[in-house]
Parts: C-alpha cells; structure tokens; sequence
C-alpha cells in the first residue's frame, strides 16, 4: 500500500477503530480528533505504549531541529512533498507504520502545524489511561519531602480508585505562603494571599 492511499485509509477507518477502542476520556477540536484516531489505532494493534514513545521522540525533533520545525510550518511546502518528507524522515528513524501512516494523514490533511498539540493531547489520552491524574501544586517556596508527603496523603482523598497522581511542584514567591492545588478544572487555593485578599474584602464591604 502506498503512504498516499495508507493515510487515506488510516484518516477514513479513524471512527470505525474508535469504535473498538474507546479512550477513557474525551477531547475535543482538532488535537483531540486525530489523538483519539491515533489512539484508536494504536490500541487496535496493541502498540499504545510504543506509539507514545515515537510521538515523543517526534516532539524531541520539533524542540532541537529548527530546519524539520520550519518545514512543518511551512505554507508554501505542498502537501505532497511534506508527505513525502515526512515518511522518508519517519521510516529512516525507523518508526512504526501506525506513526508514520498518521503523520502523514496529517500532513495530506495540512495538519502538521498541529503536530505537537496533537502529541500532547495523545499525551492526556495515555495519562488517562494509566489512572493517572495531573495535578500542579504551587507553593510560596519549596516543600519539604515531609510536607510533600503529608499534602500528598491529603490529596488522595480526591482519587477514584484505581488513580494515582502526577504531580508537579512549582514556587511562586507571590503566594506568601500556603498553597495552590490544580487537579484539571478544580482548584483549591489555600495561600495566605488569598486569605488576606479574603480579609481585606469583608473589612472593605463592612465599611
């Protein structure tokens, strides 16, 4: 089969493959669409794993190649020779053929300015996946592991059985003190700036 026809097919079988391999949470616009065909596709093969660690080593290229991130947005580059790039690129690094058939889908389709939203958005589909639940705690200055600890046992409150979280720590001195946690669109905000913000509120409307 050749590449034209291949990510012909791989964008035309895209819903019938959802069919059979639901991700476990749903994403929306154009990311979300052809993460959900790659995902489907990847699972039908059993190669989710395989296919996220090609997808990542596609962003490593996006992030150090500026000739390759150029090329891929690129308006005056046709279709067909992107496509063609693209699998003598993909095939060379010798990934699989689900990748490769997907990417150039993208690039028939001129999506490949959404290659890395795409791969993010994939990214989610696997976290989901594993039970994983992103969240960011934000902290006027860096936890200790033994506070990291007791915040961590605290969240888990929140967690459906089967989930676990990854999380990530960051510092922001505006805060004062206290912390922020962001777990998708829930957010509890225990920083003592708030808290004054607060205060300073009620003193204000009681005046």
């Amino acid at each position: 089969m050749s590449l034209f026809r291949a990510a012909r097919h791989f964008s035309s079988t895209a819903a019938n493959l959802a069919q059979t391999a639901k991700a476990p949470i749903q994403l929306f616009g154009i990311e979300g669409r052809y993460a959900h065909a790659l995902y489907s596709a990847a699972a039908k093969k059993n190669a989710l794993d395989s296919v996220e660690k090609e997808l990542t080593k596609f962003k490593g290229y996006t992030e150090t190649d500026t000739k390759f991130n150029t090329f891929l947005n690129n308006p005056v580059i046709t279709r067909s020779q992107k496509t063609k790039v693209i699998q003598d690129v993909l095939k060379k690094q010798k990934f699989s053929d689900i990748t490769v058939n997907f990417f150039a889908a993208l690039a028939e389709n001129n999506r490949l300015t959404h290659s890395v939203d795409v791969i993010e958005a994939f990214g989610k589909l696997m976290a989901a996946t594993r039970g994983e639940v992103a969240a960011t705690i934000t902290s006027a200055e860096a936890l200790s592991a033994k506070h990291k600890k007791a915040l961590e046992k605290a969240l888990d409150g929140f967690l459906k059985s089967g989930q676990k979280f990854n999380l990530n720590y960051q510092v922001d001195g505006a805060l004062l003190g206290g912390v922020v946690v962001e777990m998708g669109d829930r957010i509890i905000d225990m920083s003592v700036k708030t808290q004054i913000n607060k205060y300073i509120k009620s003193v204000s409307q009681s005046l």
